[in-house]
């Protein structure tokens, strides 16, 4: 009975070692075929940031009827045509100021006849002298440039009936606060018309102060970028703008301690110091890497010599 017990124990403790020794040589095996054979993920750049801009005047000067300047009376330049630097555009003229001034006239013919209103006489004169600056009222430009009538004889409050471009053009674009960062001024750009070939061109001017800012949390500030143009393509023509990027994205396994990543180069394994941030499981890597280059995956369980 005690031979048959002991039996029992041998052969279990002989099973037992024979599944440890199986189950180790398994994993040795997967082990030894990583190491040879190791997970890699090929650096590549990440896709380019992209936005839409809008062909326009770098300047553009706004003309807004305000009634009580009177009706506009003469245009001094046909719209189409160029407008020099501080040159009358157009002119109001005030009916109203008409009206008091004739009556202010009047006034001041029957008071010829009395010697005794002299203060009341120069009241009316004053009065009259500040009527007549508002007969007329011209209008003019600000800087040379193109006007473009909208409506040559507005009636309503506040209304654009003109406008002047300037010649110099350039892309307006509206851009998110996430990516404002990621561009800077000189910074080269991919410009893609909808019809025609593309062309370079370089950020301006990128503007400190948002254009549309929310106080909700989940609602993005808006910031105005102007990029450099073909100026040869019209107002208001769209384009699909591309700007490079120099980031490499890649999982946070690929990190072999705390700033550096293992390469497989040539057969040999190179440890590569690097810079990034960590976004959403992702290792954003600014510095370090070049494209083609092959990242050891679970760089932490690799053996590195």
């Amino acid at each position: 009975m005690k031979n048959s017990l002991r039996l029992i124990v041998l052969i279990s403790i002989l099973l037992l070692t024979l599944i440890t020794v199986g189950i180790y040589a398994v994993f040795r095996h997967q082990y030894l075929q990583a190491q040879k054979h190791p997970k890699t993920y090929t650096v590549t750049y990440n896709q380019p940031l992209t936005f839409i801009g809008e062909q326009q005047a770098q300047y553009t000067q706004t003309l807004i009827y305000h009634p009580e300047n009177g009706k506009i009376h003469d245009w001094f330049i046909q719209s189409g045509k160029v407008v020099k630097r501080n040159t009358p555009v157009l002119e109001y003229y005030n009916f109203k100021a008409e009206q008091k001034l004739t009556a202010l006239r009047k006034q001041l013919i029957v008071l010829d006849q009395k010697s005794d209103q002299s203060s009341l006489r120069t009241f009316l004169e004053k009065q009259f002298y500040l009527t007549q600056t508002k007969l007329r009222i011209q209008e003019n430009s600000i800087f040379e440039g193109t006007l473009h009538i909208v409506e040559p004889y507005p009636s309503l409050n506040n209304e654009v009936f003109a406008k002047i471009y300037s010649h110099k053009r350039i892309i307006q674009c509206t851009i998110d606060e996430k990516i404002r960062h990621q561009l800077k001024n000189n910074q080269e750009v991919d410009i893609q018309p909808h019809f025609g070939k593309s062309f370079k061109g370089k950020i301006i001017k990128i503007d400190t102060f948002p254009a549309m800012s929310s106080t909700k949390s989940d609602t993005s500030a808006k910031y105005k970028v102007a990029i450099s143009t073909d100026a040869t393509y019209p107002l208001g023509t769209h384009f699909k703008i591309s700007i490079p990027t120099r980031l490499i994205s890649l999982p946070k396994d690929v990190l072999y301690d705390k700033n550096s990543v293992i390469i497989k180069k040539d057969k040999k394994m190179v440890k590569r110091i690097i810079k990034y941030r960590v976004k959403s499981g992702m290792v954003i890597i600014s510095e370090g890497l070049i494209p083609g280059e092959k990242v050891i995956a679970q760089s932490k369980n690799f053996t590195f010599n």
